[in-house]
Order: C-alpha cells, then sequence, then structure tokens
C-alpha cells in the first residue's frame, strides 16, 4: 500500500508545467534516471523502436524553443526531451530480440523459443516491412477479412496500423519518463505544437524518423499552471459489461 500511496501523490502532483524557474538549482543527473526507468516501459514485441534526444546546451534549447513556435514552456525549461519513434530501426530490433533467445541467461523453454524465433524472423519482418504504394497493406488486409470470416484474427495489419503501433509504445515510455521526473521532484510539459521538419533536420534524423512528442523539463513554478485541472468522471469514460 505504501507504494501505492506513492504512486498517487506522483500521478496527482503531475502537472503540465508551461513556465520554470530556478534553472541554477536543476540536476540534469534526474532526466537520466527518469529515462532509464522509461526504457522499461511496456512496448509492442519489445521492438523498442525509440529514441531520446536530450536538448541541454542553451544554444540548441533555443533553437528547438524556436521550432516550438517559442512556446514559455521550452523558453523557460532547463533541458528539453525530444522523444522520437524509429520506425526504420526494425531490422536493428530484431537482431536483438534473435539475438536475445540466444542468450545463456535465457529461461525459457525450448519450444517457446521455437515460437519466438519464428514471430521475430517472419512476423515481425513482415508487418514492419516496407509498403509499395500500399499494395501489401491491401493484400494483408484481404487475406485477414477472409480469415477473419472463420476465426478472431488481429486486423490492424497495414502500414498505417503500423505507425500506430509503434507511436502507442513511444508514447507509453514518455509518460513513463514524465511520471519519473515527477517522482524525483522536477515537472514536465508535454509538447505537441512544433515544427517536426525543422527539428528533423537539426537532429539529422533519417526520412522514416518521425517526432513522437517534445517534453519539457525543469523546475516547476505556481504561475507555470495555467489552468485548473478538469477530468471526465469515472462515470462518464468506464464502463463495464
Amino acid at each position: 500500500m505504501e507504494n501505492a500511496t506513492s504512486f498517487e501523490q506522483i500521478v496527482n502532483a503531475r502537472r503540465s508545467m508551461r513556465v520554470y524557474g530556478n534553472q541554477e538549482k536543476y540536476n540534469p543527473e534526474i532526466v537520466k534516471k527518469s529515462l532509464d526507468l522509461a526504457l522499461l516501459s511496456p512496448n509492442s514485441s519489445n521492438m523498442q523502436l525509440w529514441e531520446f534526444y536530450r536538448i541541454r546546451t542553451e544554444e540548441a534549447r533555443k533553437k528547438i524553443s524556436n521550432f516550438c513556435l517559442d512556446q514559455s514552456a521550452t523558453r523557460t525549461a532547463s533541458e528539453i526531451v525530444i522523444v522520437v519513434a524509429r520506425p526504420d530501426k526494425f531490422k536493428q530490433s530484431i537482431r536483438f530480440n534473435l539475438d536475445s533467445i540466444e542468450s545463456p541467461d535465457n529461461f525459457e523453454k525450448d519450444n517457446s523459443k521455437k515460437r519466438r524465433r519464428l514471430y521475430y524472423s517472419k512476423v515481425m519482418r513482415i508487418f514492419y516491412s516496407g509498403d509499395f504504394l500500399f499494395l501489401f497493406s491491401l493484400i494483408k488486409k484481404l487475406l485477414v477479412f477472409f480469415i477473419g470470416l472463420k476465426r478472431p484474427i488481429i486486423r490492424e495489419v497495414t502500414s498505417i496500423n503500423k505507425k500506430v503501433t509503434i507511436h502507442k509504445s513511444v508514447a507509453l515510455a514518455a509518460q513513463t519518463f514524465m511520471l519519473a521526473v515527477k517522482a524525483y521532484g522536477y515537472d514536465t510539459c508535454p509538447i505537441e505544437g512544433f515544427d517536426s521538419k525543422r527539428i528533423k533536420k537539426y537532429l539529422k534524423l533519417s526520412r522514416k524518423a518521425e517526432i513522437n512528442m517534445v517534453i519539457t523539463v525543469g523546475q516547476g513554478t505556481p504561475e507555470g499552471i495555467f489552468y485548473p485541472r478538469k477530468r471526465f468522471s469515472y462515470e462518464q469514460v468506464v464502463f463495464e459489461r
């Protein structure tokens, strides 16, 4: 119960901070620790198609802030973390998982190893491979339609679904990161208003890399919370069967 109480306090205390202060007292080590925890986040098939870019120097922060339309959260932040989805690194992730199956410390049974080898070498390779003119997605959708007439089947198989799957996993890591930062006594704000093209160019990212989120970090201030927190009630959004 002690852990539950602490977690409740962290979740209730986390707010999107739009004005930061006390930069001279900022401890950048908390971002390293928080990112270490973010890397433990659940993600689809353990593909871990994410990267995190720490923007720490004053010059870099000003540049990124400009790309974020010079919002107060980016102008006053002590650090900015850019969370990136990397669908183009799926082959590296497949290799990583296949190697982990053969690792000496893997305690799986042989039949489980066999299933996972097939899963990563075949299923994941098919799901994450390129899709020229959406033709491969169309073929997969047709297969799913006919198979689905007889039995339950996963229906999200197109290249668009692939993008959604990756970004869901990356967003889970972003949320873990923000909660961790709050646990260490600092604040964050997820930013969605930004010029992704300019940020990608500045970070020298590949064409297929995608900016998932820009997160500002720093010491919160009372004036940094712009609005009272309002949420739909439990009864409005939770349904039971």
